[in-house]
């Protein structure tokens, strides 16, 4: 791979940013469930370590730069990505939780679509 792949940019993207909320819902949750706090902090950590060990292997298996190049890309992307998304969920009650849980469900799709896109599988 010499050079990123716009499939990889926005998948790498997209998981980012849902790691972001759910990062951001568990800074923030305050529920009654000691449980769902558990699980979401569990889930929050092994979804930031995934993305982390992705760039690393990323990184060693197609040149180090190539990996700070997708997580600058990435970097500026989410950063315009959250600041719109900011806007467009201003009146809605929770946002967070909501992405959140769309975050469930999404970020374990993303983390295999990133080993396939890479060529992992």
């Amino acid at each position: 791979m010499e050079s990123l792949s716009a499939e990889l940019i926005i998948t790498y993207t997209l998981y980012s940013f849902f790691g972001f909320y759910l990062k951001k819902w568990t800074t923030i949750y305050r529920g009654a469930s000691f449980g769902f706090e558990t699980f979401l902090t569990w889930f929050m950590g092994l979804s930031s370590t995934y993305g982390v060990g992705f760039l690393i292997y990323f990184g060693y298996k197609f040149g180090w730069l190539l990996a700070l190049q997708l997580l600058g890309i990435t970097f500026i992307a989410s950063f315009i990505i959250i600041a719109i998304e900011g806007r467009l969920t201003r009146r809605m009650i929770y946002p967070v939780e909501t992405i959140g849980i769309v975050g469930f469900v999404v970020t374990p799709i993303l983390g295999y679509r990133l080993l396939v896109v890479s060529g992992v599988i």
